[in-house]
């Protein structure tokens, strides 16, 4: 039976999630007080500053690393850093886990974690000696495997907080922690000329070493798990290692754990298929299946649909030429990886698809159709292969007219493997096998884990806190942080309008006085230039009185003026009809907090939770 999740844990989850909304300064500072509110049922007393990585200085050009510190300044309490690393966003990143975290050979954002962190201590004006902040990383996914490295490595966080993380990887610390890799060094005998002799070092000796030797810093790492987390799951493969205190959480009791699945799957095969269905998976979220078919195999299909059997083909061999002899480079140079990856696929099929079907996830029918189409791309990647070895030995003959026929027959034939692998492509892409993948996403996100924290009254929907209360044989649950939003944002828009028909009301006893006066002042500088200046205006008595023989001559205007008392329109009844609109909706508001707080007439945090949003 898992631990009863606490207010720090749900605060820090909801808290992480809020990094990938990709809000401003001042909205995620607002957001940040009402999780406060609703998790720990009080205000937070503390400044909030925040600074991003956006803004950073110091990072490594194009690490891919994205983070944001969220700095509680507590001034009676020590202060509190939260260094927020975003997980995998982007292509940029899950390159980064295919280097990083399967192969252990790169650990540039776990660097970046670090300068980021010291950047923004700086940039605060933070004295860690004086002042002693708690500096908290926390993580999800990609980020925890980033955070936990620079924890370790360089000791930047006092904690590490994380959910559905990527874990840390022994191979990858090698490359980054001198002190370890001398270590590993001095206790297995291996050369610092050969990098890549920890390799031949037999894993589990090499993770139970790494454990060891990490053990005191691990005290300080703390993980949220879901058994069906596919992360998890891919942590069985060699390199990755678990450390710290982990809670194990069941998102998905219709399955069962994934990483179960997957540990009598050699690691070599599980690597093989995690790094194609990263690449995979990102390209076509960004382009498709086109998009897929160009950064996997190198082929622009826009090209690739150029080529036709009809009389068309010689001038598109011509005119086109350069972009087709950059195609069968691109395929001379993917095609020999990508089929030995998908050969190692075809030949577990039965293991690997086998597991997915024993755990319900897919369909024996299922399991053929994959089966069925990874052999298809197989295939036809080899015949690709074939095709282009035929292209070498044509060119080899040193006959022009043979060399022209060789290249179009072989374009021809290359065009039929790639739409076949396209058609492959599109029946794996069919709705009811993306599902299968939906499931499994869910797993690994922060609103899975938050729900199955759930317990008691409170439970969450997506990131939203729920209250749940019974009523006779019903049961009621509300959502809480709308409810919230909606009495404070609702509030805040009605206190705004008032506002703006006050400062209505001032400008309608303002303006429209100040215009008549205005106005009035004008008149009387006019009637004073007339009776000053008669002789100035005499063509207006000429335009009315004209005599041929005689000129006329004006030598006095004297100007009998009456101005009357401003009389404007009364607009006393419209301003009220406004003022009351705005009573009208505070009397819904304040009805609608109470037909909740009526509902949890027992729970009294209910009352104190719209007390203090109302204070804020």
């Amino acid at each position: 039976m898992p631990k009863k999740a606490t207010a720090g844990d749900t605060f820090q989850l909801r808290l992480i999630d809020l990094e990938y909304k990709g809000l401003s300064k001042k909205e995620m500072t607002k957001r940040i007080k009402q999780i406060y509110l609703e998790e720990y049922g009080d205000k937070l007393n503390a400044e909030i500053e925040i600074y991003q990585s956006s803004e950073a200085t110091t990072l490594t050009q194009n690490s891919g690393y994205d983070g944001t510190a969220v700095y509680l300044k507590r001034h009676n309490e020590n202060d509190k850093l939260f260094i927020i690393s975003q997980g995998s966003k982007d292509k940029v990143d899950w390159n980064y886990n295919i280097k990083a975290m399967l192969a252990g050979k790169n650990y540039s954002q776990a660097q970046d974690t670090h300068k980021f962190t010291e950047e923004v201590i700086n940039t605060f004006g933070i004295d860690k000696i004086r002042e002693k902040p708690n500096i908290v990383g926390l993580s999800h996914s990609l980020a925890h495997n980033n955070n936990t490295t620079a924890h370790l490595v360089y000791g930047t966080f006092d904690e590490v907080y994380s959910v559905n993380g990527a874990q840390t990887n022994y191979y990858q610390l090698y490359s980054a922690d001198n002190n370890f890799a001398n270590k590993i060094r001095n206790q297995f005998f291996i050369s610092r000329s050969d990098p890549n002799s920890i390799y031949n070092i037999d894993p589990n000796q090499l993770r139970q070493f790494a454990e060891n030797y990490y053990k005191d810093k691990a005290k300080n790492i703390h993980q949220i798990i879901s058994k069906d987390d596919p992360l998890y799951a891919a942590s069985a493969v060699r390199g990755f290692f678990t450390l710290g205190n982990v809670e194990m959480v069941d998102t998905n009791p219709n399955y069962p754990g994934l990483r179960s699945l997957v540990e009598d799957i050699p690691d070599e095969v599980i690597q093989d298929f995690q790094e194609l269905a990263i690449q995979y998976t990102t390209a076509s979220n960004q382009g498709g299946i086109n998009g897929a078919m160009q950064d996997i195999l190198g082929v622009n299909m826009d090209v690739v649909n150029k080529i036709d059997d009809t009389f068309d083909i010689l001038k598109t061999y011509t005119t086109d030429q350069a972009e087709i002899d950059e195609m069968i480079r691109q395929l001379d140079k993917k095609v020999p990886g990508l089929l030995q990856q998908v050969k190692t696929i075809t030949s577990n099929s039965d293991l690997i698809f086998g597991r997915l079907e024993d755990a319900g996830y897919i369909s024996n029918a299922q399991k053929q159709l994959i089966g069925k189409e990874f052999s298809n791309i197989e295939t036809e990647l080899e015949g690709i292969q074939e095709t282009l070895s035929s292209i070498v030995d044509v060119r080899g003959t040193g006959n022009f007219i043979t060399q022209i026929g060789g290249d179009i027959a072989a374009a021809l034939k290359v065009k039929g493997h790639i739409n076949a692998i396209k058609d492959s492509l599109k029946v794996l892409n069919q709705e009811d096998l993306l599902k299968v993948l939906d499931e499994l996403k869910a797993s690994h996100s922060i609103m899975e884990v938050l729900s199955g924290l759930s317990h008691g009254k409170k439970s969450y929907l997506g990131t939203d806190m729920l209250f749940t209360t019974n009523h006779g044989n019903k049961e009621i649950k509300v959502n809480i942080s709308a409810a919230l939003r909606m009495y404070q944002e609702g509030k805040t828009v009605l206190e705004e309008k008032l506002s703006k028909i006050r400062q209505f009301q001032a400008a309608i006893d303002r303006e429209i006085p100040k215009s008549y006066d205005r106005n009035k002042y004008k008149v009387m500088r006019k009637i004073d230039d007339i009776e000053a200046n008669p002789s100035v205006y005499t063509h207006i008595l000429r335009k009315h009185l004209y005599f041929s023989r005689l000129d006329k001559k004006v030598r006095r205007i004297q100007v009998h003026d009456v101005f009357f008392p401003l009389e404007h329109t009364n607009l006393d009844e419209e301003i009220y009809e406004l003022k009351q609109s705005v009573q009208k909706s505070y009397t819904y508001i304040e009805n609608y907090r109470k037909a909740i707080e009526d509902l949890f007439t027992e729970e009294k945090e209910v009352a104190t939770l719209f007390r203090l949003v109302e204070g804020e």
